[in-house]
């Protein structure tokens, strides 16, 4: 009753606790508050046509505007928040619940293995995370090309891309669930936890009640079950609370800058990074494209960090909050990162296409390509050989690579069997410098074609 009382004492920890609750009620009832389309359930809903890439302002079909291709603003707004609470818990609690045990097991054992203990969590402090989520990212993709598969992270904003040229094993399919970025940072998160409730376990088992225990004739297991864990885990709660904010903002990171994860909301500001600046460099031009999912992004975070400085107040005795700063000084800072040979499968260039490639003038590159927008045309109608054509001369010409590619990477979910698809998905990831997945979509490609 008195810890409730000093939580709700302070406005900050209203406030968080409100924003949360928004979320929150936002993640359960998100197919209530925005419906998906029942053609493409997901996190995106398009509500116009796909070929129209100019963001479109706030109407009565989409109320917080469109991206290219008339993505819904807010309906991607409304189920990130589900995807945003599911990802921040999972990390939180998963990297709560390592570093809690090891922390207190440490603590508790003592002497040599207290200190061996903790040099090996002190070696995780020294990996960056960024390399973790590129080192696993790859880890995965070889695994899967090794047993016959083929699986790329990351083009352009569709996420992964997968096939298999025969039914996936078990294992397969395991390895196409996982997320790296989720993976990387519980294995990268726990060690503030472990130090944290390491310190107060050493101090905690000399007291009276732990010897007490112990000359009782409890387990060792017991002990830290029953009198350790409970009586050191406030602190870690606090740092828990901070770290569901903190995750959410690093997903939404590395989808946008294109190094994996798939946070819908990371997905939405990378989609709509070319109309940040509009005309003459005016940033509310086009402020549906960024500013709803930006304070997303800083809202939840901030939610998150005033509950955690809320819980401070209520759980963290004064003896340890030294013991708590110094484990908040221990974050992680992730570190700075740093031709293919083509099969002989050259499609013919069609009228239609020569046609609209006549008509072509040198545009501006604010413009869309008029050849592009013929390719769209023709995937929509489902003239393949012809959008294809269209494709091969952008690739050519080295003309918006960064739009073909995004298109080709659903082509060839729509045909994974067509050999051509998977030749003019090799020649724009070479043309775009990326030889290793233009390597392997060439190969792809071959196998196909001797089937």
């Amino acid at each position: 009753m008195r810890g409730r009382r000093e939580f709700f004492a302070h406005w900050e920890n209203k406030l968080g606790l409100l924003l949360v609750f928004v979320f929150l009620v936002g993640a359960v009832f998100a197919p209530l508050i925005s419906p998906q389309d029942e053609k493409n359930p997901g996190a995106f809903k398009q509500v116009g046509r796909q070929t129209d890439l100019y963001p479109h302002p706030p109407s009565r079909d989409a109320i917080l505007g469109t991206l290219p291709s008339q993505y819904d603003v807010f309906h991607t707004l409304v189920w990130g928040m589900r995807s945003a609470m599911g990802f921040g818990l999972l990390v939180a609690v998963g990297s709560f619940m390592l570093g809690v045990f090891f922390g207190s097991v440490a603590g508790y054992a003592g002497g040599f293995v207290n200190s061996l203990m903790m040099r090996i969590a002190d070696a995780f402090l020294t990996f960056p995370t960024v390399a973790g989520v590129v080192f696993l990212q790859q880890l995965i993709g070889m695994s899967i090309n090794a047993m016959g598969g083929t699986f790329y992270f990351n083009i352009g904003t569709l996420g992964k891309i997968l096939y298999f040229a025969e039914e996936p094993t078990a294992f397969m399919t395991l390895l196409t669930k996982v997320d790296p970025v989720m993976i990387i940072l519980i294995l990268f998160s726990w060690v503030p936890y472990a130090r944290l409730v390491n310190s107060i376990v050493l101090t905690l088992k000399q007291t009276d009640y732990v010897q007490a225990a112990r000359a009782l004739g409890g387990s060792s297991l017991w002990v830290v079950r029953r009198h350790l864990i409970p009586n050191s885990i406030g602190p870690a709660l606090v740092l828990g609370a901070r770290d569901v904010g903190s995750a959410v903002i690093l997903q939404a990171t590395f989808t946008f800058i294109g190094l994996g994860g798939s946070s819908p909301w990371g997905i939405l500001l990378s989609m709509g990074r070319k109309f940040v600046l509009g005309t003459g460099g005016s940033l509310l031009t086009h402020w549906w494209v960024y500013l709803p999912v930006t304070l997303a992004v800083i809202l939840f975070g901030v939610a998150w960090n005033l509950v955690g400085d809320g819980l401070n107040d209520v759980l963290t005795p004064g003896s340890h909050s030294e013991l708590f700063m110094k484990a908040g000084e221990t974050e992680k800072e992730p570190a700075q990162t740093s031709s293919a040979k083509k099969p002989a499968l050259v499609a013919p260039t069609s009228p239609q296409v020569s046609q609209a490639i006549l008509r072509v003038r040198r545009v501006s590159e604010t413009d869309t390509d008029l050849v592009l927008l013929e390719a769209r045309k023709c995937v929509s109608v489902d003239d393949l050989p012809h959008a294809l054509n269209a494709y091969q001369y952008l690739i050519q010409h080295s003309r918006s690579i960064k739009d073909v590619l995004p298109d080709l990477a659903q082509l060839v979910k729509k045909h994974p069997r067509d050999p051509r698809v998977w030749q003019t998905l090799g020649d724009a990831l070479d043309c775009a410098g990326d030889s290793n997945h233009a390597a392997k979509s060439y190969e792809q490609a071959r196998k196909l074609m001797q089937q």
